[in-house]
């Protein structure tokens, strides 16, 4: 504690970190605790007070109290650490720019006043706990504790009222030079350097014998006075803002303009002679703003390798990429000259390393890898990405902001690889069959087709990648590069689609796939045609419904006319990010016809009467028997969803033929496909199923391979084997396909 707190009561002191610093204090003082505290000058016993009577008392102090004493007080807590003394130039300042005002002529807002953020006494007269505020006059916020607010009405009261009680001071020459030393700091500093920047700056120069919240709030006052402000967001010396209205705060502190401040800024001088000069002549000039002693140079410590190290060997990885199968992968060369700097880190079974590679103080390339490793420490897989960026940063220490609005963060492999890399991304999974090579831009959401699942596939090493490059340079089409520079360099784009919107999706470098867009679910679950409970109600994103043409071709401009001739696959939800960020190009548009008209259809067993998510129901209800082992409860009915038409059928109307079908697999998979692809065009399910045992697409009951088992379904519904979804509609009352054209063009927007 600084000398003059020490002469205070220690118990009263003890008091308020006790039950006034905690967000949730467990208790309030006893009796006997707080005529003590009371009796030290310490505590403040509470009092009743309207709103109106508070600012009316504010404005009467600050007409009472000269700015001079109230700047003398600030000065001289800098040296005695008597921070009783300390934020009255920064309250006095606020009350003698607070408009006068009364709750009664106003519009509330938020439970507080709107133009000085006052919340106690609005109404009536209330009871006010001022120790709450006054706790920040005697001890600085601690961590995950209450947040002080200098600049509210409450506060601002109870410290003038109290500073006014206090004997008159005097600063003595050491105050000058440790205000001096602060404005010095300032010029340290960076110039994107925020406040928090500036904490540590004095608290490396040791000006004060503060904690680094006692420092913070000092430069809270500094801030509140106009002294270190943004050059938009100004103090409160010529301006008023409610506190209120700020909404901003950082490290539990709410000082405004502080939040807005960077080094940049500087300190303004016309407040500092407004405020001190009267008394201080020219001691709080730019040019005496220089440290009181010069901090002593210690050479940094060398950085201990990481033990990480070990494991890896420098310039060599998992994959080794060439310059020249970075020019296929859409990545920059390797440039000798960078500087390359390494970011290791090992766990039980996992092992990482970060490549940052530097030209200059620019990040230019940035290469991660990672092994995971089994119980016995093999490597059972490893994963490599590469891609290029452009980052600023400080000597290679902090990464610069990049916008004004943000901060400067610590150069760390999480840091780096959290922002969006500038250019192209290359990431390399190597697993025993299940190997993959992925090239995307993230900015601009454009991939790189590459294809040949099978061949990556049994990729393995690095030397099985080479050999993979090799056979796909030499079979790149000659317009290979065009898309290249398409992903490298296209802008981000925000397609509007519609439904009958024909797009392309390229499946790798020379054949493509194309789809037709039937609606909108978003749009389709306001209709009053859609029933209340339906699986449309119950996906996330933005999704639409989708049809693949069943083919692949080598054809990169099919029309219409050529589509037309073609079967479309059954519908699919996929959420609407491979179209409206424009991965998959809209190429034509066409009028709906009943016949591109297709809707999922779903089965689920029913154990939960009126259940408005039938379809979750059946997946808990898995996942409970899968995961717990527990019996799950015996159905009451099959619900059937088809398109716009709903029926349940008993459970014991249910014929064993259909029972074992649902116990066969799932036929309820309602959720939405994160991205589009015509994977499953132009194939049979026996081929899908060659390659993807589990697939489960082997479910879709409108499959031509699974028309046995749609029949069985139908047919317990009365209906016959050829059967539409028209005819299932006319039966259990939805909107047939020529009503949901219609309706599209009446209400699509």
């Amino acid at each position: 504690m600084m000398v003059m707190l020490d002469m205070l009561d220690k118990k009263s002191l003890a008091t308020l970190r006790k039950y006034y610093l905690p967000y949730h204090p467990q208790e309030s003082p006893s009796v006997s605790e707080m005529l003590t505290g009371v009796f030290a000058g310490v505590l403040v016993p509470n009092s009743r007070i309207t709103h109106d009577e508070m600012i009316s008392e504010i404005k009467e102090l600050a007409s009472r109290i000269p700015l001079a004493a109230a700047a003398k007080g600030f000065l001289y807590s800098l040296s005695s650490g008597d921070t009783r003394y300390r934020t009255a130039v920064s309250s006095l300042i606020w009350a003698r720019s607070l408009p006068i005002h009364s709750s009664s002529k106003i519009v509330r807002k938020y439970d507080s006043c709107p133009v000085c953020g006052c919340s106690h006494g609005l109404d009536h007269r209330e009871e006010v706990d001022w120790n709450e505020y006054g706790v920040f006059r005697y001890l600085p916020p601690i961590q995950y504790g209450k947040e002080p607010n200098f600049s509210c009405a409450e506060y601002v009261y109870n410290d003038l009222r109290e500073f006014e009680k206090l004997p008159a001071v005097e600063p003595c020459e050491e105050d000058y030079i440790i205000l001096n030393s602060i404005f010095s700091a300032v010029n340290a500093l960076k110039p994107h350097n925020m406040d928090t920047a500036l904490v540590s700056e004095i608290r490396r120069s040791k000006i004060l014998n503060a904690t680094g919240n006692g420092i913070h709030c000092l430069l809270g006052v500094l801030s509140i006075c106009g002294i270190l402000e943004g050059s938009e967001k100004k103090g409160y010396l010529h301006d008023f803002t409610n506190s209120g209205e700020i909404y901003r705060y950082r490290d539990g502190l709410y000082f405004h303009p502080l939040y807005f401040w960077r080094a940049k800024n500087g300190v303004n001088y016309d407040a500092v002679k407004e405020i001190f000069g009267s008394f201080s002549g020219d001691k709080l000039t730019p040019d005496k703003a220089v440290f009181i002693a010069k901090k002593e140079v210690i050479k940094p410590a060398e950085k201990p390798k990481s033990k990480g190290d070990q494991y890896f060997t420098e310039g060599v990885y998992c994959v080794t990429l060439t310059n020249e199968e970075r020019r296929y992968l859409a990545l920059n060369k390797l440039d000798p000259e960078w500087d390359p700097v390494t970011l290791c880190s090992v766990t039980y079974n996992l092992k990482k390393r970060t490549v940052l590679f530097y030209e200059g103080n620019t990040i230019v390339k940035v290469i991660y890898e990672e092994q995971q490793l089994t119980d016995d420490g093999v490597v059972s897989c490893e994963y490599y990405s590469e891609y290029d960026t452009k980052l600023e940063t400080d000597d290679r220490k902090m990464l610069l902001p990049l916008t004004s609005r943000g901060r400067a963060k610590p150069v760390t492999p999480t840091n780096v690889m959290a922002l969006y890399p500038f250019g192209c991304k290359a990431f390399i999974t190597l697993k025993p069959g299940a190997s993959s090579i992925r090239v995307s831009n993230y900015r601009n959401c454009q991939e790189l087709a590459i294809g040949e699942k099978a061949r990556i596939k049994s990729i393995a090493s690095d030397d099985d990648f080479h050999e993979f490059m090799r056979y796909y340079i030499s079979t790149c089409p000659q317009n290979y590069f065009e898309r290249i520079a398409e992903i490298r360099s296209m802008g981000r784009q925000t397609v509007k689609y519609a439904a009958g919107d024909i797009f392309r999706c390229q499946e790798d470098r020379a054949h493509y796939t194309y789809g037709i867009i039937l609606g909108k679910v978003r749009e389709i679950e306001k209709w009053p045609e859609l029933p209340e409970r339906h699986s449309f109600r119950n996906v996330m994103t933005q999704p639409i419904i989708v049809r693949m043409y069943d083919l692949v071709t080598t054809d990169a401009e099919m029309g219409v006319e050529q589509l037309a001739t073609k079967s479309l696959c059954p519908p699919m939800l996929c959420s609407d990010n491979d179209i409206i960020w424009g991965t998959h190009k809209i190429t034509a548009h066409k009028e709906l016809e009943p016949d591109d008209i297709q809707f999922p259809i779903y089965l689920a067993r029913q154990v939960k009467k009126n259940n408005n998510d039938p379809f979750e129901m059946e997946k808990l209800s898995k996942l409970r028997q899968i995961t717990l082992g527990k019996t799950v409860d015996s159905p009451y009915s099959l619900y059937i969803e088809w398109g716009f038409a709903t029926c349940e059928v008993p459970w014991s109307e249910i014929p064993e033929s259909i029972k074992h079908l649902l116990r066969e697999g799932h036929f309820a998979n309602t959720g939405v496909g994160l991205s589009i692809s015509g994977a499953y065009c132009g194939r049979s399910l026996a081929e899908i199923l060659r390659e993807s045992p589990n697939n489960a697409i082997q479910y879709e009951l409108l499959l031509p391979d699974n028309r046995l088992r749609f029949n069985l379904v139908m047919n317990k519904l009365g209906l016959p084997d050829d059967c539409t979804y028209d005819d299932f509609a006319e039966k259990y009352g939805g909107i047939t396909r020529q009503r949901y054209i219609e309706i599209l063009k009446e209400r699509s927007r």
